[in-house]
Protein backbone atom coordinates (compact mmCIF):
# COMPACT_ATOMS: atom_id res chain seq x y z
CA UNK A 1 0.00 0.00 0.00
CA UNK A 2 2.85 2.16 0.56
CA UNK A 3 4.50 1.67 -2.69
CA UNK A 4 1.02 2.97 -4.45
CA UNK A 5 0.61 5.67 -2.53
CA UNK A 6 4.47 6.69 -3.44
CA UNK A 7 4.17 6.11 -7.07
CA UNK A 8 0.66 7.90 -7.12
CA UNK A 9 2.18 10.78 -5.32
CA UNK A 10 4.71 11.23 -8.17
CA UNK A 11 2.26 10.79 -10.80
CA UNK A 12 0.54 13.54 -9.34
CA UNK A 13 3.68 15.28 -9.21
CA UNK A 14 5.03 15.03 -12.56
CA UNK A 15 1.46 15.80 -13.70
CA UNK A 16 1.14 18.82 -12.04
CA UNK A 17 5.28 19.50 -13.38
CA UNK A 18 4.24 19.15 -16.48
CA UNK A 19 1.09 21.57 -16.08
CA UNK A 20 3.17 24.24 -14.62
CA UNK A 21 5.65 24.56 -18.12
CA UNK A 22 2.85 26.37 -19.37
CA UNK A 23 2.25 26.77 -23.61
CA UNK A 24 4.65 28.02 -25.68
CA UNK A 25 4.92 31.52 -26.82
CA UNK A 26 2.66 32.14 -29.86
CA UNK A 27 5.38 33.72 -32.80
CA UNK A 28 5.49 36.61 -33.40
CA UNK A 29 4.40 38.41 -36.68
CA UNK A 30 6.94 40.04 -38.84
CA UNK A 31 6.51 42.23 -41.30
CA UNK A 32 9.07 42.57 -43.93
CA UNK A 33 9.44 45.60 -46.73
CA UNK A 34 11.33 45.94 -49.19
CA UNK A 35 12.31 48.67 -51.62
CA UNK A 36 13.98 48.40 -55.16
CA UNK A 37 15.17 51.29 -57.25
CA UNK A 38 14.04 51.29 -60.63
CA UNK A 39 17.13 50.61 -63.03
CA UNK A 40 17.30 52.32 -66.25
CA UNK A 41 16.50 49.97 -68.64
CA UNK A 42 19.37 48.61 -71.55
CA UNK A 43 20.48 51.82 -73.25
CA UNK A 44 23.23 50.28 -74.47
CA UNK A 45 26.41 47.76 -74.00
CA UNK A 46 27.47 47.07 -70.69
CA UNK A 47 29.95 49.29 -69.85
CA UNK A 48 33.79 47.81 -69.39
CA UNK A 49 35.73 47.62 -66.41
CA UNK A 50 37.55 51.01 -66.50
CA UNK A 51 34.19 52.34 -67.38
CA UNK A 52 32.99 51.26 -64.10
CA UNK A 53 35.91 52.65 -61.94
CA UNK A 54 35.16 55.29 -59.45
CA UNK A 55 36.82 56.91 -56.60
CA UNK A 56 37.49 54.44 -53.24
CA UNK A 57 34.63 56.57 -51.41
CA UNK A 58 30.82 55.70 -52.48
CA UNK A 59 29.23 58.39 -55.30
CA UNK A 60 26.20 58.94 -56.98
CA UNK A 61 25.47 59.13 -60.63
CA UNK A 62 25.59 63.03 -62.38
CA UNK A 63 22.19 64.58 -61.63
CA UNK A 64 22.01 65.56 -65.54
CA UNK A 65 22.68 61.85 -66.30
CA UNK A 66 19.12 60.04 -65.63
CA UNK A 67 20.87 57.60 -63.38
CA UNK A 68 18.71 56.64 -60.46
CA UNK A 69 20.93 54.40 -57.96
CA UNK A 70 24.68 54.87 -56.70
CA UNK A 71 27.52 53.61 -58.16
CA UNK A 72 29.30 50.53 -55.72
CA UNK A 73 32.45 51.52 -53.70
CA UNK A 74 35.59 50.55 -54.82
CA UNK A 75 39.25 50.54 -53.37
CA UNK A 76 42.43 50.09 -55.01
CA UNK A 77 43.61 46.81 -54.53
CA UNK A 78 46.87 46.55 -52.08
CA UNK A 79 49.98 44.65 -52.20
CA UNK A 80 50.06 41.79 -50.46
CA UNK A 81 52.43 39.04 -51.63
CA UNK A 82 54.76 38.40 -48.77
CA UNK A 83 52.71 39.28 -46.28
CA UNK A 84 51.31 37.30 -42.94
CA UNK A 85 47.55 36.46 -44.47
CA UNK A 86 45.95 37.67 -41.19
CA UNK A 87 47.74 41.12 -41.55
CA UNK A 88 46.76 41.25 -45.23
CA UNK A 89 42.85 40.27 -44.40
CA UNK A 90 43.06 42.81 -41.75
CA UNK A 91 44.55 45.49 -44.44
CA UNK A 92 41.94 44.78 -46.65
CA UNK A 93 39.41 45.17 -44.33
CA UNK A 94 40.11 48.38 -43.39
CA UNK A 95 39.54 49.55 -47.08
CA UNK A 96 35.70 47.88 -46.83
CA UNK A 97 36.59 44.59 -48.69
CA UNK A 98 35.06 41.92 -46.58
CA UNK A 99 34.93 39.02 -49.57
CA UNK A 100 37.32 36.95 -49.64
CA UNK A 101 38.68 33.42 -50.26
CA UNK A 102 41.99 31.90 -48.85
CA UNK A 103 43.84 28.58 -50.36
CA UNK A 104 46.70 26.46 -49.68
CA UNK A 105 49.42 27.84 -52.24
CA UNK A 106 50.77 24.29 -52.13
CA UNK A 107 47.96 23.05 -53.51
CA UNK A 108 47.24 20.46 -50.48
CA UNK A 109 43.65 21.97 -49.79
CA UNK A 110 44.52 22.82 -46.57
CA UNK A 111 42.39 25.42 -43.63
CA UNK A 112 44.11 27.90 -42.92
CA UNK A 113 42.88 27.53 -38.95
CA UNK A 114 45.06 30.25 -37.31
CA UNK A 115 45.73 32.80 -40.14
CA UNK A 116 48.60 34.51 -38.76
CA UNK A 117 50.58 31.40 -39.22
CA UNK A 118 50.62 32.06 -43.45
CA UNK A 119 51.96 33.90 -45.51
CA UNK A 120 50.46 35.41 -48.74
CA UNK A 121 52.14 33.97 -51.95
CA UNK A 122 49.60 35.07 -54.56
CA UNK A 123 46.64 37.34 -54.57
CA UNK A 124 43.46 37.92 -56.99
CA UNK A 125 43.08 40.94 -58.38
CA UNK A 126 46.37 42.09 -58.81
CA UNK A 127 48.01 45.08 -57.00
CA UNK A 128 46.70 48.29 -58.17
CA UNK A 129 43.17 47.23 -59.27
CA UNK A 130 40.54 49.27 -58.63
CA UNK A 131 37.47 46.90 -58.09
CA UNK A 132 34.36 46.97 -56.17
CA UNK A 133 34.28 46.37 -52.87
CA UNK A 134 32.04 43.45 -53.28
CA UNK A 135 34.64 41.61 -55.59
CA UNK A 136 36.02 38.19 -54.21
CA UNK A 137 39.96 38.44 -53.12
CA UNK A 138 41.26 35.27 -53.10
CA UNK A 139 44.79 35.20 -50.93
CA UNK A 140 46.92 32.00 -52.10
CA UNK A 141 49.19 31.14 -48.65
CA UNK A 142 51.74 28.88 -47.42
CA UNK A 143 52.54 28.04 -43.33
CA UNK A 144 55.31 30.60 -42.20
CA UNK A 145 57.93 27.55 -42.23
CA UNK A 146 57.15 26.62 -45.94
CA UNK A 147 58.15 28.53 -49.15
CA UNK A 148 55.79 29.79 -51.85
CA UNK A 149 55.97 27.29 -54.78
Amino acid sequence: MMKRRFWGLVGVAMVSLTACTGSPAEPATVTVTETQEAEAQGTGPEPTMAEESAPEQPTTADAGSGATGATEQTFTMPAVVGQNLQDAQDLLQTMDSYVMDQQDATGLERLAIDDSNWTVCAQDPAPGAVVPISTVVTLAAVKLDETCP
